[in-house]
């Protein structure tokens, strides 16, 4: 036993004495009192070796398992691209496969080839960014400033802004963000959809512009000078095609108020189709798609054959956070506290997941299979040799009896066939930034009103900006009273006024049903406005969600919504710009829909047949 100098011990007894109190440890360190040393501190030296397998057992660590780890994975599978693409689902169709396309591009994501539509109104600012652009190329194309100068004077000339806005506008219109930037763009700018739909005409069969308008061809002069505006319009056209994305079909079913589209591959055991019937604009992932064998969609163009994979791989534990340590000196990771789940007694996916996550975390195994976006991949098997040399074959993870449960599976519970071992990987969009709304509809029920509201919050205005109509119609869709009501003790109105943005929906029978299977659906039904000194105008719609069809004439047009498409909680339906980028870097801009929940019902007021005092209307 090591000797002390008492004198130096009580010299550093009374040297603590006079250190700052601390209330609380933060933290403990072994302090060496001869040479320094932290390594005994560290080293946590255990003397009875029977105390630590005593703390094994009591950690169930000398439990018997008649089972090794995984040393070695093998796996054989099928990939094969997504070769055809169907706008809208295949069902309601007589014949997919002729209604089909070949996919577009497998690097596109999948969310812009279904979402992506033509705005009706293309908004100014997209116009006036394709105009900014043809001035960088032209500016960018080495021409002296003399000619350049006239060159962006017949640019301005032949593609100005046009049409009035704002309160010179006939009728006048409330487009204020329209009108600010017309503001800004007017006489400095060219209008890019008019420069491109001139363009285009000058296009030859190489798809490279082959003339020019007369004010260009004067301005440059000499044929050099021609010869390289034609060269900066054809990079600019083909530029300006690609900056919003072109549809591909029409995937949006204005009776669902979703989309609905099918992919196909071709397996070696056939052709795989993947449906997705509701899609609401959100998240398209693995989920949202049923396979099935029929309806086919067809061959493609190109026939691609499926790919054979073989792969060993070394299984790897899984790892996630908050998961136990199997350490001695290492710590959970604190920002997930998986103890601090609270569960009720009959949240038992709760319990199971926290049973997991802290009892068998440690018991599962990760075996990587790398698969590229617009996949599908068939496992045909899958064999995992341990450290025993033992093989063992790893059927899938699913149970076919009742009640049933599976994973990663597009098809039901209880099927049994080879499309059960599909699984489908899409190419979507990850992170998208959103633009302000170009339209938005609100959908609720009106009980006391017995009618559906389809509420146009927003609309797009002339210039293609988005416009609250709430804050512009100050007119109701009413009935005007006389003047002058005398004596009058009571006005009897045939109807209550309702504002012109509500769009009613009327409850009529499906039709082509059996008596016995009556069903109903939601139908818009257009309103009469009466305004004083005008005759009656039937009030439509002003943008495109409410109508089955954009391009039809809107007075022939009924949109007729599914009854369960409306439930008690409302539904809000959605249009704005959405920027990604893809794999390559290349960004994509295109307008989507999306729907989404709404916020219960609502009430417009209106009644009929009612008569009240004068001063109560």
């Amino acid at each position: 036993m090591a000797t002390y100098d008492r004198r130096e011990l009580a010299a550093r007894e009374t040297g603590l004495k006079f250190q700052p109190t601390v209330i609380a440890y933060s933290r403990l360190e072994p302090i060496g009192l001869t040479s320094g040393d932290l390594g005994p501190g560290l080293e946590a030296l255990i003397a009875d070796p029977l105390w630590m397998v005593g703390r094994q057992w009591q950690f169930e660590e000398l439990r018997g398992e008649d089972g090794g780890s995984p040393v070695l994975a093998e796996v054989h599978a099928e990939q094969a691209e997504v070769t055809r693409f169907h706008p809208g689902s295949p069902l309601r169709g007589a014949d997919p496969a002729a209604t089909a396309v070949d996919h577009p591009d497998t690097t596109l994501p999948l969310a812009v080839a279904v979402e992506a539509e033509q705005p009706v109104v293309l908004p100014e600012r997209v116009r006036a960014e394709t105009g900014m652009q043809l001035l960088r190329l032209t500016r960018a194309a080495g021409l002296p400033k003399t000619v350049l100068a006239k060159v962006e004077k017949a640019y301005l000339t032949d593609w100005p802004f046009e049409g009035s806005l704002g309160a010179e506008a006939d009728p006048p219109q409330h487009d204020p963000a329209g009108l600010a930037r017309r503001r800004v763009v007017a006489g400095r700018v060219p209008d890019g959809a008019r420069a491109a739909k001139s363009v285009t005409a000058l296009r030859g069969a190489a798809g490279t512009v082959d003339g020019l308008p007369p004010a260009l061809q004067s301005a440059a002069g000499t044929e050099q000078r021609r010869m390289a505006l034609r060269q900066v319009l054809s990079t600019w056209l083909a530029w300006a095609e690609r900056y919003v994305a072109a549809p591909v079909g029409t995937s949006w079913d204005p009776h669902r108020l979703e989309y609905s589209f099918a992919v196909q591959a071709g397996l070696s055991s056939g052709d795989v189709v993947l449906r997705a019937d509701e899609y609401g604009g959100r998240t398209l992932d693995w989920h949202s798609f049923d396979a099935s064998a029929a309806p086919g969609l067809g061959a493609p163009a190109t026939p691609v054959a499926p790919e054979k994979v073989t792969k060993q791989v070394v299984p790897t534990p899984v790892r996630y956070p908050g998961m136990p340590s199997d350490r001695l000196w290492a710590f959970e990771d604190a920002r997930v506290h998986l103890g601090g789940l609270k569960a009720g007694a009959t949240d038992l996916a709760r319990l199971a997941l926290v049973e997991f996550a802290l009892v068998f975390g440690n018991d599962w195994f990760l075996v990587p299979f790398p698969m590229k976006y617009g996949e599908v991949a068939a496992v045909q098997s899958l064999k995992v040799v341990d450290t025993f040399g033992k093989t063992v074959t790893v059927r899938p993870s699913r149970e076919t009896t009742r009640p049933g449960w599976t994973a990663f599976q597009h098809t039901g519970v209880g099927d049994g066939s080879a499309l059960a071992d599909v699984f489908f990987l899409p190419a979507t969009v990850r992170h998208a930034l959103q633009g302000p709304p170009l339209e938005e509809v609100a959908l609720f029920r009106d009980e006391m009103a017995n009618l559906v509201w389809g509420v146009e919050r927003i609309v797009q205005g002339a210039a293609g900006e988005p416009v609250r109509r709430g804050l512009v119609e100050s007119r109701s869709l009413r009935q005007q009273l006389p003047a002058d009501l005398g004596d009058a003790a009571i006005v009897y109105r045939l109807m209550t006024p309702v504002p012109e943005h509500w769009v009613p929906f009327v409850s009529v029978p499906v039709p082509h049903l059996p008596v016995a299977q009556f069903a109903t659906e939601l139908e818009r039904w257009p309103m009469v406005r009466f305004v004083e000194g005008r005759p009656p105008k039937v009030a439509h719609p002003q943008g495109v969600i409410l109508r089955a069809d954009p391009g039809g004439a809107i007075a022939a047009d009924r949109l007729r919504i599914a009854e369960e498409e409306v439930p008690r909680e409302g539904a809000v339906i959605t249009r704005r710009f959405q920027l990604t980028r893809t794999t390559d870097g290349d960004t994509l801009l295109w307008v989507g829909r999306r729907k989404e929940i709404g916020q219960g019902e609502g009430s417009a007021g209106l009644k009929f047949d009612t008569a009240l005092p004068p001063g109560g209307l």
